[in-house]
């Protein structure tokens, strides 16, 4: 290994791109990650598929985080931080527009898993192999750690196209008229980084004439339970003390989906916002996700088959027609502040460790507790923002809103109480 030079190899080459040039390309990768953030939260509520819809949730927040540190690092680059959100190129924003409106999950799956990402990686390695070495460490550790995520989701996305095919799930005619344009948007971008020849030909809008709609219900997989308002846990008796509550535990946790779906609608319709909180509702979202994970990983490991069970999906399917600061403040400052208040989230904690000693929960539920804390300190810093108010006053609309919830609940058990269906 070279020790000169910290080990940089050809460290007295000329590199492709000065500062200028350099930023123009940087902002172009942020740009892409940046909307795919929001078009995948967009896109969530959606799609049917549960393992496509935990990715999702993954790969929102590994986005958010691509877009965080290019944004950092083309504010390195001599351009004003009131320049760093504009949009690079009208082929791009098409590329972006499009992909918005995939109608099933095989044209998602085919649109960012074969098309855009497979793109990006191919611009990010160009970029590491041609810029100046010393000169640009910077963006080539930044670009080297973004690689390992879109190599390991891109491996993910053929994996799973692989499966729906071999299942005879997977759609091709609308995938395949999608994936077309798309590459004709890159075409007409010159590429993810406008170094290829640009084509003259800018595409027409195929569905992105229509403004998208969030939908009114989430979705899941047709193997799946009924949605359901209510919680059903896994419907069955148990003999050991406590199990019950253990198994119920688990069941909750699984289905913390509904609040991540709930945060992508506010992710996607929230507007005007600093860059900091889109940032931080990533996050949010993804720890949702992780929290279903948590649930499915403890059921699966028991042996119970929760996917045959009705899904709970109130968090979203009551909430959507609510703006979305009185939905962040229903979640973040009604539900997760409050799960701060004894027994609330350390009594879950503390009840799987020493009552019912259950290792794998208990340590679940450690951490579960430990993003809630930091959930409701997310709610704590942004509702007043999102509203103009002090805390306190948050505090009574997170109250208001939480009575109309459980109200809404209730009439739906009430309901499926009379059809003997609880």
């Amino acid at each position: 290994m070279e020790i000169s030079f910290t080990g940089i190899a050809n460290p007295h080459s000329i590199g492709a791109f000065g500062v200028d040039a350099n930023a123009k390309i940087l902002q172009r990768y942020r740009f892409i990650h940046e909307r795919l953030m929001f078009i995948s939260a967009a896109q969530l509520p959606a799609r049917h598929n549960w393992d496509i819809k935990t990715a999702m949730g993954r790969h929102i927040y590994e986005d958010a985080e691509a877009a965080d540190q290019l944004r950092t690092r083309v504010s390195h680059l001599r351009t004003p931080l009131a320049n760093v959100g504009q949009e690079p190129d009208p082929a791009l924003t098409l590329l972006m527009d499009e992909i918005l409106h995939a109608r099933t999950d095989s044209e998602w799956l085919a649109g960012v898993y074969t098309v855009i990402k497979p793109a990006l990686i191919e611009a990010y390695r160009s970029h590491i192999q041609r810029t100046q070495q010393i000169v640009d460490q910077p963006t080539i550790r930044i670009l080297r750690s973004i690689l390992l995520d879109l190599e390991e989701q891109v491996n993910w996305g053929e994996a799973v196209i692989a499966h729906l095919k071999n299942e005879g799930e997977w759609e091709e005619a609308g995938s395949e008229e999608l994936c077309a344009l798309l590459k004709r948007c890159i075409l007409a971008a010159g590429g993810m980084s406008n170094e290829m020849k640009r084509s003259s030909e800018i595409p027409e809008r195929m569905r992105s004439f229509q403004v998208y709609q969030l939908p009114k219900k989430s979705q899941r997989e047709a193997g799946m339970g009924e949605t359901t308002l209510y919680r059903t846990s896994m419907g069955m008796k148990f003999e050991k003390p406590n199990e019950d509550r253990l198994v119920g535990m688990m069941r909750v946790r699984q289905e913390e989906m509904t609040a991540a779906e709930l945060i992508a609608a506010v992710l996607w319709s929230q507007k005007g916002m600093p860059w900091a909180f889109y940032r931080d509702l990533a996050r949010h979202l993804w720890d949702e996700v992780r929290h279903a994970l948590f649930g499915q990983a403890a059921l699966e490991a028991e042996g119970l088959n929760w996917r045959s069970r009705p899904q709970y999906t109130s968090d979203y399917d009551i909430n959507i027609e609510k703006i979305p600061s009185a939905q962040y403040a229903w979640l973040s400052i009604g539900i997760e502040e409050g799960a701060m208040k004894r027994p609330g989230k350390v009594g879950e904690y503390e009840f799987c460790r020493d009552q019912v000693k259950h290792p794998l929960m208990t340590q679940f539920q450690d951490y579960d507790w430990a993003d809630e804390v930091v959930h409701a300190s997310f709610g704590r810093t942004w509702t007043p923002e999102l509203f103009g108010e002090e805390l306190g006053f948050i505090r009574e609309v997170a109250k208001h809103e939480l009575e109309h919830f459980f109200s809404e609940v209730r009439k739906a058990e009430e309901i499926a109480a009379a059809k003997d269906e609880i």
